[in-house]
């Protein structure tokens, strides 16, 4: 009865880290997809409202995604302080500090930081292409890790369960 308990103790051990692997992947292909959907946001915002980037900023902060909450939250945070720190340098430090912690690469935190150098800095067509050009690349971000998830996502689970198993046979 010892036995089958740590047989199913071991296996169920091992398919939880293969699963969990799989999770992180998806967790980041999710995080991307939010970070597009704000960048639309900030578009029509931009370009139908003509609404300031502290206002975009603050109702993003409030948004019922995890991820998008806590990027533009300590980004919020950061701009309400009355430093003398300009508005691309908060929008590059608020994604430098929790971008990974929200699930996002360097590169996608990379992508995000360039389009600091345009928000809030010249007019509306331009900050409109910069989005546009962020978006582009953020949607090849998104393919990359969805394909990353496909493959990868699926080796680390049948990895992980066929490891179990042979270390339940290796110890029997």
């Amino acid at each position: 009865m010892l036995k089958i308990i740590g047989i199913i103790l071991i296996i169920g051990s091992f398919t939880g880290i293969g699963v969990s692997q799989r999770q992180r992947f998806r967790g980041h292909v999710v995080v991307l997809g939010d970070m597009l959907s704000t960048l639309d946001i900030i578009s029509s915002e931009l370009s139908f409202h003509l609404t300031s980037i502290p206002e975009i900023v603050a109702k993003l902060a409030q948004d019922p995604r995890p991820a998008v909450a806590k990027a533009f939250g300590t980004m919020h945070e950061m701009i309400e302080k009355d430093d003398s720190l300009s508005l691309a340098f908060k929008w590059m430090k608020a994604f430098r500090d929790c971008g990974q912690e929200i699930g996002l690469s360097t590169d996608d935190i990379s992508i995000l930081c360039d389009l600091s150098e345009f928000i809030g800095k010249y007019d509306a067509q331009a900050q409109q292409k910069s989005i546009d050009y962020a978006k582009a690349r953020l949607s090849r971000q998104l393919e990359i890790a969805s394909d990353e998830m496909k493959s990868k996502g699926t080796v680390y689970r049948t990895c992980c369960v066929a490891a179990g198993i042979l270390l339940v046979l290796v110890l029997i």
